[in-house]
């Protein structure tokens, strides 16, 4: 899992584990349903005291108490590149970067104790959509679009980018016109220095699991885009593993292996911004604008 490209090829890991290309193929399997049956116990909802501990941490960030502090969660998505287009609907698979891969969308909290990293934790996520569709489309297969009573509390949401659509529990950077006062200015740059945490995260994940930078799975079935999607699914438990065993400087150790570079090369330029608007979401919107002109006009 942590070899991409030609490297990647059943042969050579066969090679090198001295064992034969079937015997990789079955030991990979066994591993992964093994991984797979742990996956509720490191893929789940903070508590309530984790989720104070998030608050207390964008409080601290930002300088100032509010209705920022709700927002203890973020969302962003990325392409996991395939390395072969599928014989199966191949052009839906069909990425901005004219490659071929699968969306994936993620949603992690921001964990800081003392002097410690920030623990990138994702507790949330989707997959299974081609690389065609939409981030906005993808956000609407986690939980936080299906159940968000369920997954927020009162007045909490989660930051977003503007190819999202704006609600009360999802609040996006403003796009342009409106991105170009200065108010909102000065939000979307307040926004981009707190989620810049979710690129952190891509990259860890994709520094330490470089097979998500060119997956070297087959999709001739439906049968085959799930087993791709499996090796999505047991990254992400392997990840909050780390981070859950060996703590958040652990987790975000390879974040450094992927970079924005290395992001824009896998996906390519964003997603269009939404055009939908939702009246209480722009007002809550609108109260964290203000809540920071008054912060920073003190």
């Amino acid at each position: 899992m942590g070899r991409y490209g030609n490297g990647a090829s059943l042969e050579d890991i066969a090679c090198v584990a001295g064992c034969s290309e079937g015997a990789v193929k079955l030991y990979s399997q066994r591993c992964f349903r093994a991984i797979d049956a742990v996956h509720n116990a490191f893929v789940c909802l903070p508590t309530a005291a984790e989720k104070e501990w998030e608050k207390c941490w964008i409080d601290e960030h930002l300088g100032f108490k509010g209705t920022w502090q709700e927002g203890w969660v973020m969302y962003d998505g990325t392409i996991v590149p395939l390395y072969a287009k599928p014989a199966v609907n191949g052009e839906a698979y069909f990425t901005h970067k004219s490659n071929y891969g699968l969306n994936l969308q993620i949603d992690l909290i921001m964990l800081q104790v003392g002097n410690l990293p920030s623990n990138l934790q994702i507790v949330d996520y989707s997959h299974g959509l081609t690389g065609s569709a939409h981030d906005a489309w993808a956000f609407e297969h986690t939980a936080a679009a299906k159940y968000p009573d369920w997954f927020f509390q009162g007045e909490e949401f989660a930051w977003a980018d503007s190819a999202y659509g704006i609600s009360p529990r999802t609040i996006p950077v403003h796009k342009k016109p409106a991105a170009l006062l200065p108010e909102n200015a000065a939000f979307d740059y307040a926004v981009a220095n707190i989620q810049v945490r979710s690129e952190h995260c891509m990259g860890a994940l994709k520094g330490r699991f470089q097979c998500l930078r060119g997956l070297r799975v087959n999709i001739n079935s439906n049968s085959q885009h799930v087993a791709a999607c499996q090796w999505l699914t047991i990254c992400i438990i392997l990840h909050n593993v780390v981070i859950e065993v060996e703590g958040g400087q652990h987790g975000a150790y390879f974040a450094g292996q992927h970079g924005r570079e290395e992001e824009e090369e896998d996906r390519g330029p964003h997603d269009e911004p939404q055009e939908r608007g939702n009246p209480d979401g722009e007002a809550k919107r609108q109260k964290l604008v203000e809540e920071l002109f008054a912060f920073q006009n003190m």
